[in-house]
């Protein structure tokens, strides 16, 4: 019981982390990208919005992915999720 617990827990935990990046990454697309229109020149504005989307788009993926999975391990560990 003491091992589920801690599992339950770690998955608890992956998952919050998840949420915020998958969120943070929201959030900068609504707001950093923009603001940079507004205040950069055409080509560091397409400089900037590519390599941001290549990061983001990653680490998107990957939230999405322990999303999926610390979801699923949380649903098998309580019978009322």
């Amino acid at each position: 019981m003491l091992n589920q617990n801690w599992a339950l827990a770690l998955a608890y935990w992956l998952h919050l982390l998840a949420t915020v990046t998958w969120i943070g990454g929201l959030v900068t697309l609504a707001w950093i990208v923009p603001a940079a229109r507004r205040s950069l020149s055409l080509e560091a504005y397409q400089t900037l919005v590519g390599k941001l989307q290549n990061r983001l788009q990653s680490l998107g993926w990957f939230s999405l992915v322990i999303l999926a999975g610390t979801g699923m391990f949380q649903l098998s560990a309580n019978s009322h999720y």
